[in-house]
């Protein structure tokens, strides 16, 4: 008899640690694996700081269309409890997702933002200067995890970390990473690198055509080359910089008519000029009637939302390069 009962004993045991580690594993697999998610982004001293995420974030602070319509985009109009900082309006296919949220037309104070208690803030360098929402330590401690979007001068300046098409497709796959969304944050990516790709088979063997991407600051011409990602557009579509090649000083008006570039595009923004503004700058003003790109139409505007911080908007301003530069592409 005890014999038996022994064995009936270690039998129980032996089933029911059978059955806890069934339910262990069940509660393994039912986990999301994806997690935890360690993203590399910067203090407001421009030093690499690693961010841990445990989880998606819930309760997102998004500054600016880089960020605020990479998270529309994704499908993350639930998680964002306060925007701010858009230049201009919304994307039109993102306007639905937009009025989902809460945004503000002006800058929220530090308090109000600790009052929204975010688990997350994904906004620019600038943001966290000591009279916007102060460094990133000062939330990291209060359990909010922050990014800083790598072309805002996250990492230094222009001249030291050139801004680049590639930090802006870092910026939306690290979102992805951080979100649990990383296929959604590919396929904006993809698209860009496809678009690209194919210009860049169709000019492989072209002479390149010159450009410059100008602003008009009155008295002179601030110069967007190859240090900037409005420099950096073109260029990676096969063009090359007429001015800027070098660097990105200013310009005057001699300048520009010396240099004579093939196409010539002008920067736009909200509250600065419109498209058409910004071009007739250059065409309707006698002195620049003997450049190339006025005698040939080839003057065309692009909207500093497309090339500075442009987030999937620089899909758009791929398109805005491309189409100006080989039409015959396009037809």
């Amino acid at each position: 008899m005890k014999k038996l009962a022994a064995l009936l004993l270690v039998g129980a045991m032996t089933l029911g640690v059978g059955i806890v580690g069934s339910a262990e594993e069940a509660a393994t697999e039912g986990q999301d694996s994806h997690y935890p998610v360690t993203i590399t982004t910067y203090n407001y001293s421009q030093e690499p700081v690693e961010i841990t995420f445990e989880k998606a974030p819930e309760r997102v602070m998004a500054y600016a269309n880089s960020n605020i319509e990479a998270m529309l985009k994704m499908g993350l109009a639930d998680r964002i409890v306060m925007a701010w900082g858009l230049d201009g309006e919304v994307k039109d296919e993102l306007k639905d997702e937009f009025d989902q949220i809460e945004y503000l037309d002006a800058w929220p104070t530090k308090e109000e933002v600790v009052a929204a208690e975010p688990d997350f803030i994904a906004a620019w360098y600038s943001s966290f200067g000591d009279d916007r929402l102060g460094d990133v330590d000062f939330w990291h401690e209060r359990g909010c995890n922050t990014y800083m979007s790598l072309n805002s001068a996250a990492m230094g300046p222009a001249s030291e970390f050139p801004r680049k098409m590639e930090y802006e497709f870092e910026d939306i796959l690290n979102l992805g990473k951080i979100f649990d969304c990383e296929d959604k944050a590919q396929e904006i990516v993809d698209e860009m690198q496809a678009e690209i790709a194919k210009v860049q088979e169709h000019v492989k063997d072209k002479t390149p055509l010159t450009v410059a991407v100008l602003e008009n600051e009155g008295d002179s011409f601030r110069v967007y080359g190859t240090e900037t990602l409005g420099g950096n557009i073109p260029e990676s579509l096969g063009a090359e910089l007429k001015l800027g090649g070098e660097n990105s000083e200013n310009v005057g008006a001699e300048d520009l008519v010396a240099a004579d570039p093939d196409v010539l595009f002008m920067v736009d923004y909200d509250g600065f000029k419109t498209g058409e503004e910004a071009v007739a700058d250059i065409t309707e003003d006698p002195a620049y009637a003997s450049l190339s790109a006025v005698k040939n139409g080839k003057v065309f505007s692009v909207n500093l939302s497309q090339v500075y911080c442009s987030g999937i908007r620089t899909y758009d301003g791929i398109m805005t390069f491309a189409k100006a530069l080989y039409p015959e592409l396009y037809e």
